[in-house]
């Protein structure tokens, strides 16, 4: 288990593989997530190196005050790590936040040091995630909308019933497999504050500090090769993933069938495929 201390505390990290060819940096979602060091992201490290960390306040990386709960923290905490990794150019990836917060780093850094950039279910606009979470709820089942709806109306969205409700749109649109969906976690109390506080309570109601986020016009400046890839049930839906691939001069655009947001637990051969093929050509 690995540790990097810096002036925002201490990250724990994982790195794999060696080889010559441009390191791959991957950011989890969240915001409040965790990484696996036995993630299947890792198999794209046969020749070269890959890493993976725990941001800050999560997991077995250190707390933080609820008033470093910002884009800015997540921001600078990466810039300490490529700075204690040596890194002078590296391919930026990240699932769901973690394109938000590798949209943020490219903007706040000028681009320095980044090669290539993969979103993969990217978040770039809270407005449209919402919506595109409400025309999903309208495919569920009539008494889980009622629920839903219900809920948010009444701001019951701690409730038991709501939760359960909320499982049903999990198990279409954010991973495909209830087993590993509920499957018990590690305890992560401070993670699940951060992704209250800047977030919301639920995959589709954004209500915290990252409710009004809309960065989709910045998308324009990226001027390195990117690649958008969404999965087929996606709740970062393959239709908005196309409409921001298009805004980006040097972009392509995959949609990975059968999956839905948590691609490299449904999916992970065909999206490490889409990812090297994608890195190779450049």
């Amino acid at each position: 288990m690995a540790f990097i201390e810096h002036k925002l505390g201490k990250t724990h990290f994982t790195k794999k593989g060696r080889g010559t060819k441009t390191p791959i940096i991957w950011l989890h979602g969240g915001p409040g997530g965790t990484h696996s060091p036995d993630s299947k992201l890792f198999t794209m490290a046969q020749d070269r190196v890959v890493y993976s960390y725990t941001q800050i306040g999560s997991g077995k990386s250190s707390k933080i005050k609820s008033s470093q709960y910002t884009i800015k923290t997540f921001v600078d905490e990466l810039s300490y790590l490529i700075k204690a990794w040596n890194l002078k150019e590296f391919h930026l990836m990240g699932g769901s936040w973690g394109t938000t917060l590798a949209l943020e780093y490219y903007l706040a850094k000028k681009g320095k040091g980044v090669k290539s950039i993969v979103f993969q279910s990217p978040m770039f606009s809270a407005k449209d995630w919402e919506e595109d979470g409400k025309k999903l709820i309208k495919f569920l089942p009539k008494k889980t909308q009622k629920v839903i709806n219900y809920c948010h109306e009444i701001e019951a969205t701690d409730s038991k019933v709501y939760k359960e409700a909320v499982m049903d749109y999990y198990l279409k649109h954010v991973l495909r497999n209830k087993k590993k969906l509920t499957a018990k976690r590690a305890p992560n109390p401070h993670g699940e504050d951060i992704y209250l506080k800047m977030w919301g309570p639920s995959e589709f109601k954004p209500t915290g500090s990252l409710k009004s986020y809309n960065k989709v016009q910045k998308l324009k400046t990226i001027k390195v090769p990117t690649l958008i890839i969404c999965g087929e049930y996606d709740e970062a839906t393959p239709t908005t993933g196309i409409k921001y691939a298009n805004l980006i001069k040097e972009c392509s655009f995959s949609e990975i069938k059968a999956a839905s947001h948590s691609i490299w637990n449904e999916k992970p051969a065909a999206l490490r495929k889409v990812i090297l093929e994608f890195i190779s050509s450049i």
